[in-house]
């Protein structure tokens, strides 16, 4: 059953957690590394360490065991949340943390306090508190994870900079409504999940909590809940469009004011298709752990198809060209932004920080353009760009166009070597189950393609996969996808 949580009852939780860790002699300004599924004791834990003076870091539990030790070493945790079910990589991850600041849920580990022990501190509000901060490491898909610092001016009483965020996202778009239900499906270790859950807490929403994704079990819950906001990836827009529409049709999804959704690209199609669906009620935002800011409701997209959006006041957007000269309207770019407000560096990484800004600007690695009204649209990531006979093409624009076709349930277009071009366009396919002729799919996306797209662009082979590597964000693990065919033919990942 999802879990429900109330703002009241994440405050008291979370002053309790405060106090455990005065207790463990965790200090102000130290760190509280979380290795959590989607439990009721995350939301405690970002609570009590937000509001205590304190940072939180969650892990990607789906890390291998390397990586989630090195995020603990390298994020000097001065205390560690971990579910039972991570026994065994926690006991290799704590071990520079002290015992007692040490904490399992829901089960027991060696060397572990039972978080149980949590509930004989006080609930009563807090002596001092105190804005924290939250520091996500970044997802680690080319090379070790990196944890993003950011710094937020002024701030010195709580909630912390990303819940303030999330409240004031949901309050303007909800309104009247803020004070609903906010479903989480998303796993909360990932920057928005997390962000939503807290703002919504604080504007007086009821927070339920789905441990797993399932597109049906998301319907059920919905109408049982009377679900008021949720934040949903491409990836599951996709699943719920898959559903058979008696399915669709079974469930009362008219309680949804707002369905925040980032993380990834979304194909223009699917994105319709779900506003043809559930209403008016999408909304998008661009950006990533180290800042952003950009969004778009449905009513502005579907006279903008296509576009993430204007930023919000006080970001900059800027396009520039590799010598870093700004470009006009309508020509492609790095995609550059600048905030007064908002400054980061990559923990122990003073080359990729460097990397990442040029002056006051700093980029996450995309490739776009801004129209003549100011709407941003994202060409594809810098480094997914195929490169052939020295012209650029852009992976997502091409999978825009498979991913609509019927069949398809997942794409990845990446370059491969080619001896006289330099590379060719491969698309690998994720076919429906539905599909029983590869050849006669192939066939209908050659046709497609060579409506829609110039011949360059056009893939020149085609391969098949039974899953394609995304994480629970919807990403697109493209270097697996890229590094593997570049090793080998036709042999599905």
């Amino acid at each position: 059953m999802p879990a429900r949580l109330n703002n009241a009852e994440i405050q008291r939780r979370g002053n309790r957690f405060a106090r455990a860790l005065d207790s463990a002699g965790v200090p102000y300004r130290g760190v509280v590394a979380c290795l959590l599924p989607n439990v009721a004791e995350f939301i405690y834990c970002l609570r009590g360490a937000t509001w205590s003076g304190r940072t939180f870091t969650p892990i990607n539990w789906h890390l291998a065991p390397g990586d989630i030790n090195y995020i603990v070493e390298n994020c000097e945790a001065d205390a560690l949340v971990v579910h039972a079910k991570f026994g065994e990589v926690a006991r290799g991850a704590g071990v520079d943390v002290p015992p007692n600041a040490r904490f399992c849920v829901a089960g027991a580990i060696d060397g572990f306090r039972d978080f149980a022990e949590v509930d004989a501190f006080s609930d009563l509000e807090l002596e001092s508190p105190s804005a924290g901060t939250v520091m996500l490491y970044t997802s680690g898909t080319t090379g070790r994870p990196k944890g993003v610092m950011t710094s937020a001016v002024g701030l010195d009483e709580p909630p912390c900079l990303s819940s303030r965020m999330g409240s004031a996202m949901l309050a303007t778009y909800l309104q009247d409504d803020a004070a609903g239900t906010h479903l989480v499906v998303a796993p909360l270790y990932h920057a928005a999940p997390s962000t939503y859950a807290e703002g919504a807490a604080h504007l007086g929403a009821e927070v339920v909590i789905m441990e797993h994704w399932n597109a049906e079990a998301f319907l059920r819950t919905v109408e049982a809940e009377k679900v008021t906001s949720t934040f949903l990836v491409p990836t599951h827009f996709v699943r719920l469009l898959q559903l058979p529409e008696a399915t669709r049709r079974k469930y009362d999804t008219r309680s949804l004011k707002l369905v925040c959704h980032g993380a990834a690209p979304v194909a223009p199609d699917v994105k319709r298709r779900m506003i043809e669906w559930l209403g008016p009620v999408l909304f998008e935002f661009y950006g990533g752990t180290e800042g952003g800011g950009v969004s778009i409701d449905s009513q502005t997209w579907l006279a903008h198809p296509g576009s993430v959006g204007r930023p919000r006041p006080g970001l900059e957007i800027h396009i520039l060209d590799p010598q870093g000269k700004p470009l006009p309207p309508g020509e492609s770019g790095d995609v550059y932004f600048y905030s007064a407000e908002n400054r980061f560096e990559y923990k122990g990484d003073p080359a990729k920080t460097a990397a990442a800004y040029r002056d006051d600007l700093y980029t996450l690695g995309d490739i776009g353009y801004l129209d003549n009204e100011g709407f941003l649209y994202l060409r594809d990531r810098r480094a997914d760009t195929i490169i052939r006979g020295g012209v650029n093409i852009y992976p997502a624009q091409i999978e825009a166009i498979l991913i609509a076709e019927a069949g398809v349930a997942d794409c990845c277009v990446v370059g491969v070597p080619d001896d006289e071009w330099g590379e060719h366009v491969l698309a690998v396919i994720e076919p429906t189950q539905s599909v029983s002729d590869l050849l006669e799919l192939e066939t209908r996306l050659r046709e497609c393609c060579k409506e829609a797209l110039g011949r360059y662009q056009r893939p020149h082979r085609y391969a098949f996969s039974d899953q394609l590597p995304r994480t629970e964000t919807g990403k697109l693990l493209r270097r697996q996808v890229r590094d593997h065919y570049r090793k080998a033919n036709d042999t599905a990942p």
